[in-house]
């Protein structure tokens, strides 16, 4: 009766903290990406503290280094990033329009499928819709992109007092657990902060170079470069399918002069992703295996409760996921290798009792005497831990 409601203790206590954890969900998932955050920044911040610099100096210079690149970025093109999407978002708006009139007018199986297309977006629509109609439209996304700046300032916020007071956390963390245990919890962490590390700084270098790539690419296929630039570098962060979907935009981009041109465009894309891929990744993010059913399953979940936030963290969760895996394992097969070499000691310590056993005519001197009576302690000990 008491092992019943013992287990009943547990499974109602483990619903309520899944509960908690739910309603506080956004909150969790920004201290995880300022975990995140910091993991990748810190060789970084050792670098500068080797050179004479504080920790919370080194890591403001890092971040007011890094808000300040990306300012100045967003104010040199983005003034040519928005002309570009509403130039190509009027041209594909035209582009729309003469093609499904073309398809309307025709008698193959286009005609059937232009039916099934939205109606073209003309002018005369956009005169038409009343204030009424679009204040809420504008309202909600001046929402969203205030709600991701004051998040991003949070993440940023979270990741610098994380990393300041890192130690401290890990001590009072890892004295939860029995002593036996935070040996492995301290090796499993740090394997799991070095992995999502390389994940961050592999990812931000793969960002750079498709920005820079993508961007002289499509200058001189004469697409808008600044756009491509902009949805190459952020479709980096996004797993498995973020080199399909920029490619497919760049034939769409592409296609509005000409096919061939789109599937230009197209192919360059992918060779661009690829690359970074074979030849990037590898030496920035290393790893035996690639954990593609993970971070798929992962994934679902994920952008169904948090949209682009859990799309973002899907992937160096996985990569945590599977050093926890790896280190469980590793953790169960030193377990069993202790037990085998307890078993070959205490045989050793058998033997050595019967050579060094008091005879009639013989005594052993007393610091032998010591240090097989140490010995003994010793086995016992390591025999009642074994079984603990």
């Amino acid at each position: 009766m008491k092992r019943i409601m013992k287990y009943t203790a547990v499974i109602l206590a483990t619903l309520l903290v899944l509960a908690l954890l739910w309603q506080f969900r956004l909150v969790l998932l920004l201290f995880i990406l300022s975990l995140f955050v910091a993991a990748g920044i810190r060789p970084f911040v050792n670098k500068l503290m080797q050179w004479g610099l504080t920790n919370g100096t080194a890591q403001l210079l890092l971040y007011a280094l890094a808000i300040g690149i990306f300012l100045v970025l967003f104010l040199l093109a983005g003034d040519l990033l928005l002309q570009q999407f509403n130039a190509t978002a009027n041209q594909a708006v035209i582009q729309y329009e003469a093609v499904h009139r073309s398809w309307q007018a025709s008698d193959s199986w286009t005609q059937t499928l232009a039916n099934l297309l939205p109606p073209p977006f003309t002018s005369a629509d956009a005169q038409a819709m009343e204030l009424e109609q679009m204040l809420p439209v504008a309202l909600a996304l001046t929402q969203n992109i205030a709600g991701g700046l004051g998040s991003l300032a949070v993440l940023l916020a979270l990741s610098v007092y994380w990393s300041t007071d890192q130690s401290r956390f890990e001590r009072l963390w890892f004295s939860l657990l029995s002593p036996r245990s935070r040996a492995y919890a301290r090796d499993a962490w740090r394997k799991i902060e070095e992995a999502v590390g390389s994940y961050i700084r592999s990812q931000t270098a793969q960002s750079i170079l498709a920005a820079l790539f993508l961007g002289v690419g499509s200058y001189f296929l004469g697409l808008p470069a600044f756009l491509l630039a902009f949805l190459g570098a952020v479709a980096t962060f996004i797993p498995l399918f973020g080199g399909l979907l920029i490619a497919l935009i760049a034939f769409s981009l592409g296609s509005l002069q000409s096919y061939g041109l789109g599937i230009g465009a197209a192919v360059y894309t992918l060779i661009i992703f690829l690359g970074l891929e074979m030849f990037i990744e590898p030496r920035l993010w290393p790893r035996e295996r690639r954990g593609f059913l993970l971070t798929f399953l992962i994934i679902v979940p994920l952008l169904e409760a948090f949209g682009l936030w859990g799309l973002l963290v899907a992937p160096p969760l996985s990569a945590a996921i599977e050093v926890l895996i790896g280190q469980a394992y590793q953790a169960s097969l030193n377990r069993n290798t202790a037990l085998v070499k307890f078993e070959d000691l205490q045989t050793r310590h058998e033997t050595l009792m019967q050579k060094t056993a008091v005879t009639e005519t013989e005594e052993i001197s007393p610091e032998l005497r010591s240090l097989t009576s140490r010995l003994s302690t010793l086995l016992t000990q390591l025999h009642e831990t074994a079984e603990a």
